[in-house]
């Protein structure tokens, strides 16, 4: 499978630099003067300066202030990535990833993802985690791609986290551990990423790494479902099936966002209506409901159902 997941970068930094001509085009540009911005850019790029070789770069590839030229914007690129600039270092592996210069393609990015990711990228470390786990454009090294991950996770990069907690789970690349594994997808779904809530959910599900809790697997499979995980939405059920139902018996309740009337409210359900206890405390239970046809995870007075 190829790698398909690119780094993502900033047009601009508002940094502070060395060179004054620097902060004279981010300033041109923040006023959207975008030819006075090319013109400051041009000057300090010529004199070798990285930054400004790189926001030159990104004004010819866009076409704004300048006509637009991919070559041009390249050379701008090239230029700024010597200059150790990790922004430029990290679009020319895209460019090259994505095969948009000629002859080049993504063995040649590998290059610059290292370069980058000695540096201590963590967009890029993730990047050559995905070449070297798939074989893309470099020989496929699960143990490589591991340390990758992992220096990527340890940084804060969710899809990394994912991927590292994915390969403790599987012993791929490094020894099997579930406890590792749950770490890191914990840290992950967390921060919203929706694929490692979902494989949280399953080592809930099936007790691997934590104490089997079907409670926090429907949890973790309905959030991974609303953040559009379509694997999640079919995990469900079968924890679903653990736990306890009761019925709304008031005309009318208001389901909540949290344990309290002070907490927005998200929607009603009518009396007759089934509903999952994932917990309850203090008068309140948090509740799993399909509304629509789409899993609500909400909360409700316990003494309005039973």
């Amino acid at each position: 499978m190829r790698a398909k997941t690119w780094l993502g970068v900033v047009l601009l930094s508002g940094s502070t630099l060395a060179y004054a001509d620097y902060n004279a085009g981010l300033a041109e540009f923040r006023q959207r003067n975008f030819a006075s911005a090319v013109h400051e850019w041009r000057e300090a790029a010529e004199q070798g300066e990285g930054q400004s070789q790189f926001a030159l770069g990104k004004m010819f590839e866009n076409g704004t202030g300048v006509k637009e030229s991919l070559d041009k914007a390249y050379k701008w690129y090239r230029l700024a990535a010597d200059n150790d600039v990790l922004e430029a270092q990290v679009r020319m592996a895209e460019l090259f990833l994505s095969e948009s210069i000629d002859g080049r393609g993504p063995a040649d990015a590998v290059e610059w993802l290292e370069r980058a990711a000695q540096s201590g990228h963590a967009g890029a470390k993730f990047q050559l985690g995905l070449m070297y786990l798939e074989g893309f454009g470099i020989e496929e090294d699960a143990v490589a791609a591991a340390r990758w991950f992992e220096q990527a996770a340890d940084q804060g990069h969710l899809q990394a986290q994912n991927n590292i907690g994915s390969l403790y789970e599987n012993g791929r690349g490094v020894e099997q551990d579930f406890s590792r594994a749950f770490d890191y997808f914990n840290k992950a779904a967390r921060q919203g990423d929706a694929m490692a809530q979902n494989n949280l959910g399953a080592l809930y599900a099936r007790g691997r790494g934590v104490e089997a809790n079907h409670a926090w697997a429907v949890f973790w499979f309905a959030t991974a479902s609303r953040n559009g995980n379509d694997v999640a939405n079919a995990n469900i059920q079968p924890s679903l099936s653990k736990l306890q139902d009761k019925t709304v018996i008031s005309p009318r309740v208001n389901i909540r966002s949290g344990a309290g009337t002070d907490n927005a409210r998200i929607t009603q359900l009518t009396q007759g209506t089934v509903v999952y206890v994932l917990g309850e405390g203090e008068g309140w239970s948090q509740i799993y409901f399909e509304k629509d046809g789409e899993p609500v995870l909400g909360w409700v007075a316990t003494r309005l159902i039973e």
